[in-house]
């Protein structure tokens, strides 16, 4: 006697059918898989850019929010940039003040060796501690300062008819591989330009 319709097993072409629907179906789910982590590591790497973003432009307002123009054991008086270099003198925030200092402080913002450094410095520029880098892989960083008549310049050493201070700092930052990123910081009124009598 032979078995019916009813109590036939699954053919070997029904089989391997079967078996490549089961494997496309797995395929797509490790594509999809992938493409997940994929994407969690893209976003994880683009947070951190702009966390790292976030801080730069934090410490910068903080310091250029701090300034102040006065001199510092003997040197000028504290606000002098480059178009790649930015020295300034600023106050101390009450937590970090040390107990017998004057409260103030000179920083210097430059950019060696690709890296963008910030350090703390002497009056004549020698580097009192090891300086704190804030980025790396740094291919250009242009720094411009704004004049109360709103032009831009590369440089700032104010003129004697101006106020010490810039109204603003524009620092352009390029990382290999990356865009550019352009923070600017307002800074506060300083005092009152000299004025000229004809």
């Amino acid at each position: 006697m032979r078995p019916g319709p009813a109590t036939r097993g699954f053919t070997l072409v029904e089989m391997v059918v079967a078996l490549l629907i089961f494997a496309i179906l797995a395929g797509a789910g490790v594509g999809l898989l992938r493409a997940s982590v994929d994407t969690q590591e893209a976003v994880g790497g683009a947070l951190a850019d702009l966390s790292a973003a976030a801080r730069l432009r934090a410490l910068l307002s903080a310091d250029l929010t701090q300034v102040v123009v006065r001199p510092v054991d003997g040197a000028p008086a504290g606000f002098a940039g480059t178009s790649t270099e930015l020295r300034l003198v600023r106050s101390f925030e009450p937590a970090e003040r040390v107990v017998g200092s004057s409260g103030l402080q000179a920083i210097r913002w430059q950019v060696e060796g690709g890296r963008l450094v910030r350090q703390s410095v002497t009056p004549s520029g020698t580097a009192t501690g090891p300086a704190a880098v804030l980025a790396r892989d740094i291919d250009a960083v242009s720094l411009r300062y704004r004049a109360a008549d709103g032009g831009w310049r590369s440089q700032w050493a104010p003129l004697a008819t101006e106020a010490a201070l810039p109204r603003a700092v524009e620092m352009r930052m390029q990382r290999r591989g990356e865009a550019e990123v352009t923070i600017t910081v307002a800074l506060p009124e300083g005092p009152a330009p000299a004025r000229t009598t004809a």
